[in-house]
C-alpha cells in the first residue's frame, strides 16, 4: 500500500470534527430509535444513495448523462430476485445481479462510440422507456412466485430491518471507497480525460470508446449493488413503478443537487429525497410551510433550480466552502503560493533533468536513428481546403527545430498530422517507421508527446493530476487490477508520482502540485502543459507556443529548460514559437510554413533573415540582430 496513505496529517480543526461525529452518531445510532418500518425506509434510501452514486461516475466522472438508471436499478433487483428466488446462495445472487446490470448498462453505452451529448441521453432514455413498457412486465421477469430469502441473520421478519440497514451502511461505504479508488487509478483519471478533454485524450494514450464502456459497466454494477439490497429487503418482485421513468430523472436531481462527485452530497440529497418525507409523522406542520411531508418535494424543486443556476457545485461544495470557512476561524489563512514558476537556472536545470533521466530513460525504447522524424510530402485537406501542401522536412535526433509561420499557416496542423488528430497523406516516418494509418494512442507509446496551441489539459484538476493523466499510457495495467490494487498496481503509481515530482522540480512548479490548473494564471498552465508531456519520458517532444503568457525573463528560463531537455534527457524538441529570439537562441534548425507550404528552412538566423520569411512572418524590417542571441 502506497505510503502517501499514511504520511502525517496535520490536525483537523475541531467543529467539523464535532460535527463529523454528530452525523456518525446519528448514522449508526437513530435507526435504534425508530420503528422497523421506519428503518425500512432508510434502507431503501441507502439503496437509492448507492444508485446515485453509480450515475455520478458517469455525469459527475465521464460526463455521459443517463436516464435509465432506475432502469438499471431495477434490472439489479429483479435479477437478484431472479437468480436467489431459484436456490442460489444469496452472495452469489448478489455478484450475478451486479454483473448482469453492468452488462446491460454497457449495451446502453455503445451508442456513445458514434454520439455524445443529448443524443446519447435520448439512446438510455429509450431503454428506460422499454424497460417501463416491456420489459419488466413480462411474466419471466415480474414473476411473483420467487422469493429471494434472506438469510436469518437478515431476515425482516425476525429482527426487523435494523441488521439490514447496517449491512446497506456498509454496503454504502464500501461504494464510497470503491469510486475513490478508481479516482486514483488510471481507469479514473481516464474518466475525466473523456468528459473534458476528449479530442485530446488520444495523445495521453487514453482510448475514448473503450473508456466509456468501462465507466458504464462500473456505473451499472454499482447500481445493480443498489437493486440487490432492495431484493433483499424485498424479499419478492415489487410494484415496478419504483423503477419507472419518474424515479430515474429524480436520480438525476439528487446527483445536481448533491453536487457531482461528492458522496457527502450525493447521499444527503438521497437521504432527503427517500427517507425525510417518510420518518416524519404523518400530518405534522410547520406554521410557514405547512406539512412538511407535502412541501419536501417542493423544496426539493426549488433546490434543484437553485443548484442548476446559483449553485452548480450542489450541497458538498457548500459543504466545502462551510469547512473551509471554519478552519479560517481557528487557524490563520495560509499563504498562496506564487502562481509563477519557481526561479532557477542553467545550471540548476540540468541538474534536474538528469535527475529525471535516471528515471524516465528506462521507460522508452531509444534506437539510434540520425533522422527521427521525417516527413515527405505530407498533405492535410478539408473538403476542399489545403491546410497543409506537400511538406517534407527532417528532425534528427538531439535537435531542436524550430516551427515559425503567421497564423493560419498550418504549424499546428503539421503537429496534427503527426500525432494522429488529422487525416494525412503522403509520408510520415517516426524512428524508421510509418506513422500514416496509425492510431494516435500507438503513436503516444512510440515515444511521441505534444503540447496545444489552447491547452489539452484538465483545468477543473490538480497540476498533478495532470501530469499522472499524461503518463497514463506508460503503466497499461488493467482497470480491475488496479481498482483492487492487485499486483504492482500499488507500485506503479508510486513511480508515476516520483516521476511528475521530478518535471515539476524541473520546471520550478514543484510548489503548485496540488494547486487547481484553471487558478493558476495562463503562462503557468502552459509550462504545466509542458512538464505533464515531459513526464512521459518522450523521444519527441512536439511544443505548440510554449510561450505564450510568459513574461520575457520567464521564456529565457524556459529556453534553458529546452536546452537542458535536449543535453541531459536526449530529447529532440519541435517547437512552434512566435517569440523569435527564443527560437534563435535554442534552435539548432528551422522551418517556416506559409498558407501550408514550407517556404524556407535552415539555421534560424539565416531563415528569419531570408526577405520572403520577413514579409510573411516578421513583418517590416529584419530581425537578423536576434541572431547574436545564440
Amino acid at each position: 500500500m502506497s505510503r502517501e496513505l499514511f504520511a502525517p496529517r496535520a490536525r483537523p480543526p475541531l467543529v467539523p470534527t464535532v460535527f463529523g461525529i454528530l452525523v456518525a452518531a446519528v448514522v449508526l445510532l437513530g435507526p435504534l430509535l425508530l420503528k422497523p418500518g421506519k428503518v425500512s425506509t432508510l434502507v431503501t434510501a441507502i439503496a437509492i444513495a448507492i444508485t446515485a452514486l453509480g450515475l455520478d461516475l458517469l455525469v459527475g466522472t465521464t460526463g455521459q448523462l443517463s436516464l435509465a438508471h432506475a432502469a438499471l436499478l431495477g434490472v439489479g433487483t429483479f435479477s437478484a430476485i431472479g437468480l436467489g428466488g431459484r436456490g442460489i446462495p444469496w452472495p452469489a445472487a448478489f455478484l450475478g445481479a451486479i454483473a448482469i446490470t453492468a452488462a446491460v448498462s454497457a449495451l446502453i453505452g455503445l451508442p456513445s462510440l458514434r454520439i455524445r451529448g443529448l443524443q446519447v441521453a435520448i439512446t438510455a432514455l429509450a431503454f428506460q422507456i422499454f424497460a417501463d413498457s416491456y420489459l419488466f412486465q413480462q411474466s419471466a421477469v415480474k414473476d411473483n412466485t420467487l422469493t429471494f430469502a434472506a438469510p436469518s441473520f437478515f431476515d425482516p421478519a425476525q429482527h426487523g430491518f435494523r441488521r439490514l440497514y447496517y449491512f446497506g451502511l456498509v454496503l454504502l461505504v464500501l461504494t464510497v471507497l470503491l469510486l475513490r479508488r478508481i479516482g486514483a487509478t488510471r481507469a479514473g483519471r481516464s474518466f475525466v480525460a473523456v468528459r473534458d478533454v476528449e479530442q485530446r485524450a488520444v495523445a495521453f494514450g487514453v482510448r475514448p470508446g473503450p473508456t466509456k464502456l468501462l465507466a458504464y459497466a462500473l456505473s451499472g454494477a454499482i447500481a445493480g449493488l443498489g437493486g440487490a439490497l432492495i431484493a433483499f429487503k424485498e424479499g419478492t418482485v415489487n410494484d415496478a413503478g419504483t423503477f419507472n421513468l419518474q424515479a430515474s430523472l429524480l436520480l438525476v436531481a439528487i446527483v445536481v443537487i448533491g453536487g457531482a462527485r461528492s458522496a457527502v452530497g450525493i447521499c444527503s440529497a438521497a437521504f432527503f429525497v427517500r427517507a425525510l418525507p417518510n420518518l416524519i409523522p404523518a400530518g405534522y406542520s410547520l406554521p410557514v410551510l405547512g406539512d412538511v411531508a407535502t412541501t419536501i418535494p417542493i423544496v426539493f424543486a426549488a433546490l434543484l433550480i437553485v443548484s442548476i443556476v446559483g449553485n452548480p457545485e450542489g450541497t458538498g461544495g457548500l459543504l466545502r466552502r462551510a469547512r473551509t470557512g471554519i478552519e479560517g476561524l481557528f487557524s490563520p489563512p495560509a499563504k498562496r503560493p506564487s502562481p509563477r514558476p519557481r526561479p532557477t537556472d542553467a545550471v540548476a536545470a540540468a541538474a534536474q533533468a538528469a535527475d529525471l533521466r535516471r528515471v524516465s530513460r528506462p521507460l522508452t525504447e531509444r534506437l539510434p536513428v540520425p533522422a527521427l522524424l521525417v516527413a515527405r510530402n505530407a498533405t492535410v485537406q478539408y473538403g476542399g481546403v489545403r491546410a497543409l501542401s506537400e511538406v517534407s522536412l527532417e528532425v534528427r535526433r538531439g535537435e531542436i527545430v524550430g516551427l515559425i509561420g503567421a497564423n493560419g499557416a498550418g504549424k499546428s496542423t503539421f503537429f496534427n498530422a503527426v500525432s494522429g488528430l488529422a487525416p494525412v497523406t503522403g509520408s510520415i516516418r517516426y524512428r524508421d517507421r510509418e506513422l500514416v494509418g496509425a492510431d494516435p494512442a500507438r503513436r503516444t507509446r512510440a515515444g511521441i508527446a505534444r503540447t496545444f496551441q489552447d491547452m489539452g489539459l484538465i483545468r477543473a484538476d490538480t497540476v498533478r493530476q495532470n501530469l499522472l493523466l499524461a503518463q497514463g499510457w506508460i503503466t497499461r495495467y488493467p482497470a480491475s487490477a488496479g481498482i483492487l490494487g492487485l499486483g504492482s498496481t500499488i507500485a506503479d503509481e508510486r513511480e508515476l508520482r516520483r516521476r511528475a515530482d521530478l518535471a515539476l522540480e524541473l520546471f520550478g512548479l514543484d510548489h503548485l502540485a496540488g494547486e487547481t490548473l484553471g487558478d493558476l494564471p495562463y503562462g503557468t498552465m502552459r509550462i504545466c502543459e509542458i512538464e505533464a508531456a515531459v513526464s512521459t519520458g518522450p523521444d519527441l517532444l512536439l511544443l505548440d507556443e510554449a510561450s505564450a503568457g510568459l513574461t520575457p525573463d520567464e521564456a529565457h528560463a524556459l529556453g534553458d529548460r529546452f536546452l537542458a531537455l535536449r543535453d541531459e534527457l536526449g530529447l529532440t524538441l519541435v517547437v512552434i514559437e512566435h517569440h523569435v529570439p527564443l527560437i534563435a537562441r535554442v534552435c539548432d534548425y528551422a522551418y517556416c510554413l506559409e498558407s501550408g507550404e514550407l517556404i524556407a528552412e535552415g539555421a534560424p538566423e539565416q531563415v528569419t533573415a531570408q526577405p520572403r520569411v520577413v514579409e510573411s512572418f516578421l513583418g517590416k524590417g529584419s530581425l537578423r540582430e536576434t541572431a547574436s542571441a545564440r
